[in-house]
Formats: structure tokens, sequence, C-alpha cells
């Protein structure tokens, strides 16, 4: 659902199936909203010309196909993480990585897994806790990547290490935390990552911005409308968060959910009443 005028292109995009959307393009489409003149077709053909120098690699097996990448992306062009300014917002406009060639673990996964997916590369997305990286699959050629870190070779052991680092010693990973993900929970994570940049600086038209974005990969989750809802308050548009917040009702399907719209609407109702 777009809370544009328009509907919003990144939302007609993702409501294809998966297969049937580049994961790279949608990235660049809500960027268009913070870029008004940036054209996405300029950085797909420039990632098209990317694989085909990956493809010159003559890669055979997962170590081949992950040293190709790591040879054009990494050696040739640069693309590593953003270590000196990794909250700054441009780490998640995939036009902004292509420019700068620095980039966030999930940003930066984009590009590698565009890429494999022209070559018909079997790499994937694994949206661990704390960190992003890529699996190359494959019976007896699995391989764990890092973009973020020069495109490296990850165990499961090392993940687990990063896991501790972040989180505590006594942080485990799961096996459902290193599972593969698809295009929809890698541009959630991406969005995410945005919305708290904004909230952290108090920018609520760009947090509800990206939230709308996130609200047409997750249309059923009534929490997300009511986080809309209670960032429209903090704009004064109050007859947008009366909206928002219906939907959200619509949506609860818990009374956790119900009691937390409700207390929105409480804070709404006593705004109107300032005002009349």
């Amino acid at each position: 659902m777009s809370f544009d005028a328009q509907p919003h292109p990144f939302d007609d995009l993702i409501s294809q199936p998966e297969s049937d959307f580049r994961l790279a393009h949608a990235a660049l489409l809500w960027a268009i909203d913070e870029y008004p003149d940036m054209r996405p077709a300029h950085y797909l053909d420039r990632l098209n010309a990317l694989a085909e120098r990956v493809d010159q690699c003559d890669a055979h097996d997962g170590h081949d196909r992950v040293g190709a990448l790591r040879s054009v992306l990494v050696e040739e062009e640069d693309f590593t993480g953003n270590i000196d300014d990794f909250m700054l917002p441009g780490n998640s406009y995939l036009n902004r990585v292509f420019d700068t060639r620095r980039g966030i673990p999930v940003s930066l996964s984009v590009l590698w897994i565009d890429i494999a997916q022209q070559l018909g590369w079997p790499i994937h997305g694994v949206s661990m806790p704390g960190h992003f990286i890529l699996r190359h699959e494959g019976v007896g050629d699995e391989l764990l990547i890092d973009p973020f870190n020069g495109g490296r070779i990850l165990t499961f052991e090392t993940c687990q290490q990063m896991a501790a680092a972040l989180f505590g010693k006594e942080a485990e990973l799961t096996e459902e935390q290193m599972e593969s993900v698809g295009p929809r929970t890698i541009l959630a994570r991406m969005l995410g990552n945005l919305y708290a940049y904004h909230v952290h600086k108090d920018d609520w038209p760009r947090a509800i911005r990206i939230l709308s974005r996130v609200a047409a990969l997750r249309p059923d989750d009534a929490m997300i409308f009511a986080e809309i809802g209670r960032l429209q308050t903090k704009t004064n548009d109050l007859g947008g968060a009366a909206r928002s917040l219906t939907k959200a009702r619509e949506l609860a399907a818990t009374d956790e959910e119900t009691s937390t719209i409700n207390h929105h609407f409480v804070h709404l109702r006593n705004l109107l009443n300032e005002q009349n």
C-alpha cells in the first residue's frame, strides 16, 4: 500500500512474484525519493557491464565464482565496507554505493547477488543477526561469503564468533538465522536500516516514507501501519494517522497488537481534541 498520491514504482515492482523482479532494480527504486534525478537504468547497465567482466573469468565452482566476484568487485572496482561512516544513510541507497564504492553488508551483498543471478550462480543472502553475508549453495560446494570484508570466506564458527562479539558470549546462532533469504527479506532489511537512521535523527517525514515502502513489502503487518500512524501524528498529519491506524486495526491479529493500536488512537484523539 502506497501513501503517495500516485502508486510508487517500488510498490508496483515488488507486487510481482520474487522470481519476476530484479533485486537491484527494486533497491534502486526507493532511492528516487531521495535522489529524484537518479536513473535506475544507468546503474542497472553498470551492473550488467560488471557481470560481463565477471563472466570472462570463466569460473566453474564455488571457489572460482567467489574469486571472480572478488577480483572484479573488490580488487578492480574497490567495493568495500564503509567502516568510517557505517551509519551514513547513503550506504543503503544502491546508487550511492555505486558512486562511492562503499556500503554496508546488505547493500554490498545486493551487488554480488545481482551479478550472480545474471550468471545463473546459486548465491543468496543470509540475514544473520548483526551482519549480512552470502551463501554459495551446492552439494559439496557450499561457501559463506562476507562482501563487507573483501569477500572473505567464512565458516559457521567464524559467524558464531562475530555474533558473540556483537551480542555477548551467550549468543548462539541458530540454523534458522543462517538460512538463505529471498529478495523481500533483503529489501526489508535495507529499508529497516534507513528507518532506524531517520528515527534516530527525528526525521519523521523520511521515516514515514521508508515505512510506506516496508508496508508494500508487508501489506498484512498491522504494526507497520500502526507505526506509520504514530509517526504521522508527529508531523501533524492527523487525517493520515487516522487512516493508517484504522488500517492497522483492521489487520490486527492479536490482543497485544490491538492494545498498541488503541493506545495510538487515544493519543490521536487527544491531539484532535486540542485542535477543536
